[in-house]
């Protein structure tokens, strides 16, 4: 018979059978990568610069130029360099200073650039350096900013629109990034209605979870390829796996019917189609009856429970831990913050506790909310991310550092 396991021991768990089964990749060209993660690293093909260039609208002066300038001489330009001039062309002008332009090549005999602001130019094709720079001013070395051959992202980075400058600049056509990971998700459970199917009958209510998961599980990057309600009983939840196995998915989410009722048939449902159940109840609040299982054809399975705050929990930290995984992305890393207020947490239970940080007088600290039974959505609508304890955390007092994970696992909240 499975025992709890602890919270730590479950992330283990999922991360042992995880990186078994690794989301494939494919080459995408680099303007249809934004939101992907990589599967190897991008890797430069030209250095930026890819030649030494200028960083200012000026006069490029050898160092025989700046010594003229130095004495208060007017320099003569023996040529003009813009954007788009070759190297050669730059190397071919011989004198001690030519006019140029930003981002135009610099001569092999440059010593600096004097930008224009700090110029007066003569009539008679001279220029006058009224304030000296001073040797490698304003030029751009060659690879300066990223080397020909260097690693740019490493694999398991998202990729986000602002890679693009560096990844496009440095000659990169297109990147090996994992596919979509496709995820199946059902709700159980006869009482739910809905929300778009009109008012609830009597005993029944909205079912709230199926549009958190598909939104969630979206939010990760995922293709939703089933989504369904399943009803009350074994031989609709054993249709509803053989559906997902058909389907070659890399991960299923159901919520509901993992407890110990009559009709919690999920884990009976996966050892009627020979699924292996990995563990089946973690020491924590909320969330506790959580499981975790591997279907015959390899695909994930978690069974979250029903109440909507252990569905969001669950899913925000074990789902996407499994997804992580996966994509092979690093993991991801709490927020040490100052408690505000005193938390009582139960013994020997791991707690997640619906939480805002803001900011104080004496920086950034988290406040736990009022409200953090599994039933209780309205905090979720204040809250900006998660206070986490550990199973021998114990209670916490004002001013003890917690660890903060945001709601997103994507992003920081708004006060950062």
């Amino acid at each position: 018979m499975l025992q709890f396991i602890s919270m730590e021991e479950a992330f283990g768990q999922i991360k042992e059978r995880a990186s078994s089964r690794r989301v494939p990749a494919s080459q995408v060209p680099l303007e249809d990568t934004v939101g992907c993660v990589l599967a190897e690293p991008a890797v430069a093909n030209l250095s930026i610069p890819p030649f030494n260039n200028s960083a200012r609208d000026g006069v490029v002066l050898s160092a025989t130029g700046l010594t003229q300038a130095r004495g208060g001489s007017p320099i003569s330009l023996a040529g003009e360099l813009r954007a788009g001039d070759s190297v050669e062309a730059a190397n071919g002008i011989e004198g001690d200073a030519a006019r140029i332009m930003t981002g135009a090549p610099i001569p092999v005999w440059a010593d600096a650039v004097v930008m224009i602001e700090d110029l007066e130019f003569k009539s008679d094709g001279t220029v006058l350096v009224k304030q000296l720079p001073g040797s490698g001013a304003w030029i751009r070395p060659q690879g300066s900013d990223i080397a020909a051959g260097s690693v740019i992202l490493n694999s398991g980075r998202c990729i986000i629109p602002e890679h693009l400058q560096a990844l496009a600049s440095s000659g990169i056509v297109d990147l090996v990034v994992h596919d979509s990971p496709r995820v199946g998700l059902c709700s159980t459970g006869e009482e739910l209605v809905d929300v778009k199917s009109g008012p609830p009958g009597s005993g029944q209510i909205y079912d709230s979870n199926r549009p958190f998961m598909t939104a969630m599980i979206r939010s990760f990057g995922c293709d939703v390829v089933i989504n369904e309600h399943v009803g009350d009983t074994l031989d609709e939840m054993v249709g509803f796996l053989n559906r997902v196995m058909d389907a070659s998915l890399d991960l299923v989410v159901s919520s509901g019917a993992v407890s110990m009722g009559s009709y919690d048939f999920v884990k009976p449902a996966l050892e009627a189609v020979g699924a292996e159940i990995v563990f089946h109840k973690v020491t924590q609040k909320p969330g506790k009856p959580l499981l975790f299982a591997i279907l015959p054809n390899g695909t994930l399975y978690f069974g979250l429970p029903g109440n909507p705050v252990s569905t969001v929990v669950n899913c925000r930290f074990y789902v996407h831990h499994a997804l992580s995984v996966m994509l092979q992305r690093p993991p991801e890393t709490a927020l040490e913050l100052r408690l505000e207020n005193d938390v009582e947490t139960p013994e020997g239970m791991a707690v997640f506790l619906k939480a805002r940080c803001i900011r104080g007088q004496d920086g950034v600290v988290v406040r736990a909310l009022e409200g953090q039974e599994s039933f209780q959505t309205m905090p979720l609508l204040e809250m900006n991310g998660w206070i986490v304890l550990g199973e021998q955390s114990g209670s916490k007092r004002a001013g003890d550092l917690v660890s903060f994970y945001p709601s997103s696992p994507h992003g920081l909240p708004d006060i950062f």
